[in-house]
């Protein structure tokens, strides 16, 4: 159950700092222990709702001086327009999608919205969307046994994500 343990604190650190997908992690556990992926879905969509809840704060109180560490004053500035139009959908969409989450949990802050509202939209909508990945994973392992790829797929992953990482560090 240590895997578990990982993944949850993993959920809680990703949520708040800019780290690499909770899917490069979630996937690969799941299709090598599928008996434990809907507690694994759990563990991330709880631990996301924590981590928000710990970037929420942080934008709350600190704002515009933690966030300008990692985000460019101009993305920063189109974010909050963006959440100013669409408040609680901008949430939804953002956990069901691909965004980074970390931003999400500041914006939130920083525009004041409802904390339990917010947690309650990041939170849910990541674990429904770790439990359709785990779904549609396991239905593409039966055809394509995925778990034969899994590593490569996963370091592939890691890399973009560093590689987009010290990218932006290099374009500043």
């Amino acid at each position: 159950m240590k895997s578990g343990l990982f993944l949850f604190m993993f959920s809680i650190l990703k949520a708040f700092l800019p780290l690499p997908s909770i899917e490069a992690v979630l996937l690969p556990m799941c299709l090598i222990y599928p008996d434990l992926s809907f507690i694994y879905a759990l563990l991330s969509g709880v631990g996301t709702c924590i981590g928000g809840h710990i970037g929420y704060e942080l934008g709350y109180v600190y704002g515009r001086r933690v966030i300008s560490r990692f985000v460019h004053e101009q993305t920063l500035d189109e974010g909050v327009e963006s959440f100013k139009r669409h408040g609680s959908l901008a949430v939804v969409l953002g956990s069901i999608s691909p965004f980074p989450d970390f931003v999400l949990a500041y914006l939130a802050g920083i525009m004041k919205m409802n904390k339990w509202l917010f947690m309650l939209l990041d939170g849910g909508c990541r674990f429904l969307r770790s439990i359709v990945l785990i779904y549609f994973s396991a239905v593409l392992n039966q055809y394509f046994h995925v778990e034969k790829w899994i590593m490569i797929f996963s370091i592939l992953l890691l890399v973009y994500f560093l590689g987009n990482i010290m990218m932006k560090k290099v374009t500043k």
